[in-house]
């Protein structure tokens, strides 16, 4: 056996070289994909997840729980959260120092002259110009990373507007339904009593097709506004990230008085500082510039220093320090300066068009806000004088005083009035969600912060 000897200074070196090589090499674990969904199969489990104090119960929602239950919840939101991830991780790369460079080499002399041996090289080498753009690619991926965060919140606000939108349009479905169901069972009676009628020989046959008629035309309207429900209850379950056939109710609060155009137009002009996908490009924009700034600092040649030691094959030991140098002769990163700088440009134009759409939308929405409210309150002042008038007229036909086909043109437009009357106030509380996105505003009421006061 062999007595113990202590390692020599080389085999100290190349352990430490070892351990630096590969002490802080990642390792790998697999992740399986997952195998089912894990959406809640009910309100009361989405309630309990989120901690929810609210005072709603049972499957009912109000429509702030609808804007935060679906951002939390909604499937599309997460994997983009996920990717959120990427984004430190390319900060946490821009940040690092280049490693250095180490080369080695060997010569075994193949002749037989005497005193000869073998001979080898080792240099250490660092690139210089990495250090010097470090600070304005740093710069750089912080501010995408904060723009990544932005682009999140507003994905979030996107969301939480189209979850808001469905819950307005749901409950404004499950309304018009209940209406044309009650003129169903109505109208299914009349029918029922006009065809007993018409075998006994009381009334003729035209009443009673003119009863079947809007009988049938009501089970279609019927038939095509739940085929609507079922599309909206679906969108909304899976923004809300609850099961498909769980049942579900939103509580509208009532709507807030119209606010005036010029509240509007002050939120509008202080819109850039609060609207997340504006901060988000102007957090874009200053991550260009530093991209910029980076692509004109590396135009500078590239620089890399090292030391070198050698042995040649005479035994002659050296030591060295090297440089090496790119002449920018031909290209001295001239193409990506001009492609960082394009596409600042690029970004700059698209912030204005953002702008531009913004300032156009918001003057849309306004001027509908105000036709829509004018047809509203036409509509408010005239459809409860005919509502009477169809009460009256329903006495009259009873006792054979109007014809049926003049009653069912009387009653089929009262209900059509009522239903529009659904659909503007639908439109009316859209449209204020709409323009609380477009300016960034808190969805709890308009600019002015007034809470929701009566409604329809």
């Amino acid at each position: 056996m062999k007595p113990y000897s202590k390692p020599t200074h080389r085999g100290h070196t190349a352990i430490v070289l070892l351990v630096l090589l590969f002490g802080g090499c990642a390792t790998y674990h697999p992740k399986p994909l997952p195998s089912a969904t894990d959406l809640a199969p009910g309100v009361e489990q989405l309630k309990q997840q989120a901690q929810s104090s609210s005072g709603t119960t049972g499957a009912v929602l109000s429509l702030d729980e609808v804007a935060v239950y679906a951002v939390g919840n909604n499937p599309d939101l997460k994997a983009r959260r996920a990717r959120l991830g990427i984004k430190g991780a390319e900060l946490y790369a821009a940040g690092l120092l280049p490693d250095p460079q180490l080369s080695a080499s060997l010569d075994h002399p193949t002749s037989d002259a005497a005193s000869t041996v073998d001979a080898y090289g080792i240099g250490l080498g660092y690139d210089i110009i990495p250090l010097i753009n470090r600070g304005a690619r740093l710069d750089s991926a912080q501010e995408a990373q904060a723009q990544a965060g932005l682009e999140l919140l507003w994905q979030e606000w996107q969301v939480s507007q189209r979850a808001r939108v469905l819950a307005v349009n749901l409950a404004s479905q499950q309304r018009q339904v209940a209406l044309l169901e009650q003129m169903r069972d109505l109208y299914a009676q009349r029918y029922r009593n006009s065809s007993g009628a018409v075998a006994r020989g009381d009334v003729t046959l035209g009443v009673a097709g003119t009863d079947l008629t809007a009988l049938l035309d009501t089970l279609s309207r019927i038939s095509r506004l739940r085929q609507t429900l079922n599309d909206t209850r679906h969108e909304l379950n899976l923004l809300l990230g609850l099961a498909a056939d769980a049942p579900l109710t939103v509580h509208l609060p009532s709507l807030p008085p119209l606010p005036a155009a010029g509240v509007w137009q002050g939120a509008l002009q202080t819109m850039p500082q609060r609207r997340p996908d504006l901060l988000a490009l102007q957090a874009g924009y200053r991550s260009q510039e530093a991209k910029v700034r980076a692509a004109i600092l590396s135009q500078f040649p590239s620089l890399s220093i090292g030391i070198n030691r050698a042995r040649d094959t005479s035994d002659v030991n050296t030591v060295g320090f090297s440089i090496n140098l790119a002449l920018p002769l031909f290209s001295g990163n001239r193409g990506n300066i001009a492609i960082e700088r394009a596409t600042r440009e690029q970004l700059g134009t698209e912030y204005q068009a953002r702008l531009d759409q913004a300032a156009i939308d918001v003057d849309r929405l306004m001027q509908l806000q105000g036709l829509v409210a004018d047809q509203l309150a036409q509509l408010d002042e005239y459809v409860p004088v005919l509502k009477n008038l169809v009460d009256r007229g329903r006495e009259a036909y009873q006792h054979g005083d109007i014809d049926a086909v003049t009653f069912l043109n009387m009653e089929n437009t009262w209900v059509d009035k009522r239903l529009e009357q659904i659909d503007l106030t639908q439109t009316q509380r859209t449209n204020l969600i709409a323009l609380q996105t477009l300016l960034a505003l808190p969805a709890e009421g308009g600019p002015s912060g007034s809470p929701h006061q009566g409604g329809k």
